[in-house]
């Protein structure tokens, strides 16, 4: 599989999508570029981000290049671009020159990041103000498709790679015929329009029918890393009003929120949270529910046990706005971290992290002993010779009844690791 790193950084997501975007140009496809093969410069920018995410910055990988003669500028290529690009936005000519006086007159870096640099600035010209919706009435943003009384609808998170596994993962999906497809948000790296197209849309196109089987994704932090502009569009395209929204049928609603839009952070783990306008939506579903169970889905955890959110287990700002709702809820489904966690009650909800869709992660990127004493179930994800294990849960409605079975794609025989009922089949356990 080819390297895939990603990062808390817009900035270098963007340079990212920069790199990637200007190689499929230049070799007429997108197909093969999250494949098995691997493009040196596309492989040389992730290896920058795996750096990142370690504190070792692109100035300071381009100066230790630098020590190691021609050899040492090729394997820095990337970064020194990347400096390139960003003196370019800033305006800042002499910075721009003293990269490229650091280049040297020999210089083993591709030519085509020049046109990367330039594909880079043109990301960071378009980029706006985010399109984020405003209710104009409470009842906004309700979608006007009725979920079924026996429904199916299967959950992802972070899907939107593009490679070969998010492929399988989905058609995996589609075999079980859902009614309904859930992404929990982030298509990688930027969330642009190429990307969204390419590593999202048409994959999508091609495995379901999408005028039969209703497709909704929440906003992730990658989606907005662009903008946020492409990451409209295609909601647009798939008819949802808004990054944040109602499902409901007469037993059961499902309420998607939009913490994408403040996870501005760049490495530093700075928690995010929702806009008061949308707290005030939140509180008006909750409150006008009646008998319907809710469902919450978000892209950012309310909570963790494996990493941190800005040093602690709990995101507090998120908690102090969702907190007083947290007894009307059934079950709260999240992604963000590239695991799936099913927690014990804690903090006021059942919450599970659907985060395993389809991102690589490498045997040793979750630790054996979680961070935080955060309750939860002892159900882990397979280990393969390389990466863990991806997957996805199935909701089976039958009108107030509600099974969840949690699947992951290592197993041939297709059986769930997991199952659990909510609703009026828990009631009846």
């Amino acid at each position: 599989m080819a390297i895939f790193s990603q990062l808390h950084h817009p900035d270098f997501s963007l340079w990212q999508s920069a790199v990637e975007q200007t190689v499929a140009n230049i070799e007429g496809s997108a197909d093969e570029l999250r494949g098995d093969a691997t493009h040196a410069m596309i492989e040389a920018t992730n290896t920058v981000a795996s750096n990142l995410k370690i504190g070792v910055s692109p100035a300071h990988e381009a100066q230790a290049g630098a020590a190691n003669g021609n050899e040492g500028w090729a394997k820095y290529c990337s970064s020194i671009w990347w400096e390139i690009a960003k003196a370019q936005v800033e305006g800042n000519r002499q910075a721009e020159q003293n990269w490229r006086d650091q280049l040297g007159q020999f210089t083993t870096c591709d030519v085509r990041y020049a046109q990367a640099a330039e594909q880079y600035v043109a990301f960071q010209a378009k980029k706006e103000r985010i399109p984020y919706k405003v209710w104009h009435d409470l009842s906004d943003f309700i979608v006007d498709w009725k979920v079924p009384a026996q429904a199916r609808i299967a959950i992802v998170g972070d899907w939107g790679t593009g490679q070969a596994d998010a492929r399988a993962l989905l058609q995996a999906i589609a075999r079980k015929n859902p009614d309904l497809v859930i992404h929990l948000g982030d298509i990688y790296y930027a969330g642009t329009e190429f990307e969204m197209e390419n590593y999202f849309l048409n994959i999508w196109k091609s495995t379901f029918d999408l005028t039969k089987i209703r497709t909704v994704t929440l906003a992730g932090n990658h989606d907005m890393y662009s903008g946020g502009v492409p990451y409209y569009q295609l909601i647009r395209s798939l008819g949802q009003p808004a990054s944040y929204f109602c499902l409901r049928n007469d037993d059961w609603q499902f309420v998607a929120l939009d913490t994408g839009l403040h996870d501005d952070d760049a490495l530093a783990a700075k928690p995010t949270y929702l806009e008061d306008t949308e707290v005030t939506w939140l509180n008006d579903k909750i409150a006008t529910a009646g008998a319907r169970r809710t469902v919450l889905l978000s892209h950012h955890q309310l909570f963790t046990a494996i990493e941190d959110i800005g040093g602690q287990s709990v995101n507090v700002r998120l908690q102090g706005q969702v907190g007083p709702i947290l007894p009307k809820v059934d079950a709260w489904f999240w992604g963000h971290e590239h695991n799936q966690v099913i927690y014990k009650r804690w903090e006021g909800v059942l919450a599970r992290c659907l985060g395993h869709g389809a991102y690589p992660v490498g045997l040793d990127e979750i630790p054996a002993k979680p961070k935080f004493d955060v309750p939860m179930e002892n159900i882990f994800l397979t280990r393969g010779d390389a990466f863990h294990s991806h997957g996805y849960a199935m909701m089976e409605l039958d009108g107030p009844a509600a099974r969840v079975s949690y699947y992951q794609d290592s197993d041939p025989e297709n059986q769930p690791m997991f199952v659990e009922s909510f609703g009026a089949a828990a009631a009846g356990r």
